[in-house]
């Protein structure tokens, strides 16, 4: 991939003519897949639904903070990576309170950055519309500005996963909060991938998003057996895939796999991410192997894998299980159900937007392990006629999830706040 640092070697996008659809979309972002760099949801995100906003002739750029200044094409898109500062790092270090405020400074002079750059852009050919998220607030100095309006996609509510993930929030948090919190309020219009996450922001802030669901890439990959071949060829087991942290239930899962394991003597259990660890510093996986004493031989950690890798995994497990305490509509759920996996959730999650319990998979009560103790057990007590049936209702769900246009969807609420931010300025 090609990256160069002269922003004028890009040829420039067309220009929006009067009364045409939305062409040209500014990304301002805290993330996206960058060269030697590894990314989460956001970022991925970002690429698939730019990359089909590209298809349909939009043209498409992305803003993002980084430790160089560059700009360079990834396919159709247009990608500026914009130079963060360390100017605040050495004062810190000696000032206590700068020290204790330096996370969100930090944030807010990237967010300075990407708005003068994006400005600059915009100044020789403007943009038609923003869309920024709210984790970090990198869009955050582009609120009320009447040159081009700002959609805000709620990816996250800090607050409440900060809660899932069992910590109290310091004076840089707090602040970073209420930022965030700006950040929506004041975008033109907001948005957010499930139903949960715009209950939640209108139960604690009044604020409700519109619902517009992440689309979806059920893209076909060649399978690579390496690692299930090595490590699960012919091993009945359990699947949880993505960060481990408490948020994502994983502590909830170390206090039932014992119980689990005493009634299927055959089955183990593998987890694949990143462990993110408990408040208290300890790894999940340590926590995890120490509820599980005597029985570690059963279990297998790893890092995330390759999708080649990963899909192979997915589509031999007996079930997948996803026991989070909050989540926003997460691709991970997606993936195993388009596989034809059923997936153990859990109720007041957004997962229960995506599992028809009984159905297409099974749901626990949010927090509560005897309550996923016994949705893993319906799970593992389907006879094949049942399971061959859940796997049809699955081919059945998913296919009515790709029948959606979801980009169109997001298409139609960029043109409906155009067309709303002209009127107010007539």
């Amino acid at each position: 991939m090609a990256a160069s640092s002269a922003l004028a070697s890009i040829e420039p996008g067309r220009l929006r003519q009067p009364d045409a659809s939305v062409v040209r979309i500014a990304f301002v972002t805290s993330e996206y897949v960058l060269p030697n760099r590894v990314e989460g949801g956001l970022a991925n995100y970002l690429k698939k639904t730019g990359a089909e906003l590209a298809r349909r002739g939009s043209d498409i750029w992305i803003f993002v903070p980084s430790d160089r200044n560059a700009c360079w094409r990834d396919g159709a898109l247009t990608v500026c990576e914009v130079r963060k500062t360390a100017l605040l790092l050495d004062a810190a270090v000696r000032v206590p309170l700068l020290k204790r405020v330096a996370p969100v400074a930090q944030q807010l002079l990237a967010a300075h950055r990407l708005a003068r750059r994006l400005r600059k852009t915009h100044r020789r050919q403007a943009f038609d519309i923003i869309q920024t998220s709210n984790y970090k607030v990198p869009g955050y100095f582009l609120r009320n500005d009447r040159r081009v309006p700002l959609v805000c996609r709620v990816s996250s509510y800090t607050p409440l996963y900060r809660s899932a993930y069992g910590r109290t929030r310091n004076l840089s948090e707090s602040l970073s909060d209420w930022l965030e919190i700006r950040h929506v309020l004041d975008a033109e219009a907001a948005f957010a991938p499930s139903r949960f996450m715009a209950e939640a922001y209108a139960r604690i802030e009044g604020y409700r998003p519109q619902v517009i669901r992440t689309p979806v890439d059920f893209s076909e990959v060649t399978p690579d057996l390496s690692y299930y071949q090595r490590h699960l060829d012919g091993v009945p087991y359990l699947l949880f895939f993505g960060s481990l942290s408490r948020t994502k239930g994983v502590d909830l899962l170390a206090e039932v796999i014992p119980s689990v394991f005493a009634r299927h003597t055959a089955l183990s259990f593998v987890f694949l991410g990143r462990d993110d660890g408990l408040p208290n510093g300890q790894k999940l996986s340590d926590y995890v192997r120490s509820k599980c004493a005597g029985l570690e031989s059963r279990l297998l950690f790893s890092p995330a894998l390759p999708k080649a890798q990963l899909y192979p995994v997915i589509t031999n497990a007996v079930g997948v299980v996803l026991p989070s305490r909050v989540d926003n509509y997460p691709n991970a759920c997606l993936e195993a159900q388009w596989l034809g996996v059923p997936v153990v959730g859990t109720q007041e999650s957004s997962l229960e937007e995506m599992i028809a319990d009984g159905e297409t998979g099974f749901l626990a009560a949010n927090g509560d392990p005897a309550s996923l103790d016994d949705a893993i057990e319906r799970l593992l007590a389907q006879t094949p006629e049942q399971r061959e049936r859940m796997k049809e209702r699955l081919r059945v769900h998913v296919g009515a999830i790709i029948s959606e246009d979801r980009v169109g969807q997001l298409e139609a609420f960029y043109e409906s706040v155009v067309d709303r931010f002209r009127a107010a300025d007539r």
